[in-house]
């Protein structure tokens, strides 16, 4: 059989063949779907900024009308002094670290319900409301986006926690809630520093990985096996 016959046949065979199977023709469409809906790191960005200003406004308005600790002012000058005298002296690190870790710890220590009421009220949005909220945060809603599961089937509480717990510095903060009540004063300005740099290093990773990863997916997505999408 000469050449061009072979792939008229075999043109004929293929379109056949795709008649045959209109599933494959709506598989191929919804992965092309799928790859359209996957958010930028913009949207995801402004979301998350949304989603700060209300919590933060949330508790500023409830710690309003709670009673202030009237050491944390003055703890706060004595911090604010040290930096100022330590940058002058062009002091070490560590000399700085040495110097402000027992006011650090008291001017922390007299935040600490504030803190609390900090960790209680992100657990609450970013975890609870997320979740019986099928996936979506008030700024996610405005940005149409949705958190789901990666296998697409229903997003459980465990899922919302874990993703949460990492991107919106709750782990970070119950470490240094920990730190204040159980470790105490000794060097707690050396363990509050660490955790700090922990929570910049794995907000500079989740953001690395949103932005190069094909998926979109940062590491709380990855450990909590979700995904976020663009809602059209």
């Amino acid at each position: 059989m000469p050449r061009k016959k072979k792939e008229e046949v075999r043109e004929a065979v293929i379109v056949d063949q795709k008649e045959k199977n209109p599933q494959e023709k709506e598989e191929t469409t919804v992965v092309i779907e799928k790859t359209e809906n996957k958010p930028y790191l913009f949207p995801r960005l402004i979301a998350y900024i949304i989603d700060i200003i209300i919590v933060s406004t949330v508790c500023t308005t409830v710690l309003f009308f709670l009673p202030e600790n009237k050491n944390y002012d003055k703890y706060l000058k004595e911090y604010e002094q040290i930096q100022t005298e330590a940058v002058e002296k062009n002091a070490s690190f560590l000399e700085i670290m040495e110097r402000s870790n027992d006011v650090l710890y008291d001017l922390d220590y007299a935040n600490v319900f504030p803190m609390i009421i900090q960790v209680i009220f992100i657990i609450l949005y970013f975890i609870v409301f997320q979740f019986y909220n099928k996936g979506q945060t008030l700024g996610k809603k405005l940005m149409k986006l949705r958190l789901i599961s990666e296998d697409e089937k229903e997003l459980t509480i465990n899922q919302v926690a874990i993703h949460s717990i990492l991107v919106n510095s709750i782990l970070t903060n119950i470490l240094v809630l920990a730190a204040l009540l159980i470790i105490g004063k000794s060097y707690y300005a050396y363990i509050s520093f660490g955790i700090q740099m922990l929570d910049y290093l794995l907000i500079f990773v989740i953001l690395m990985m949103i932005l190069f990863r094909k998926d979109g997916r940062g590491l709380h997505d990855v450990l909590a096996k979700t995904k976020v999408i663009q809602e059209k």
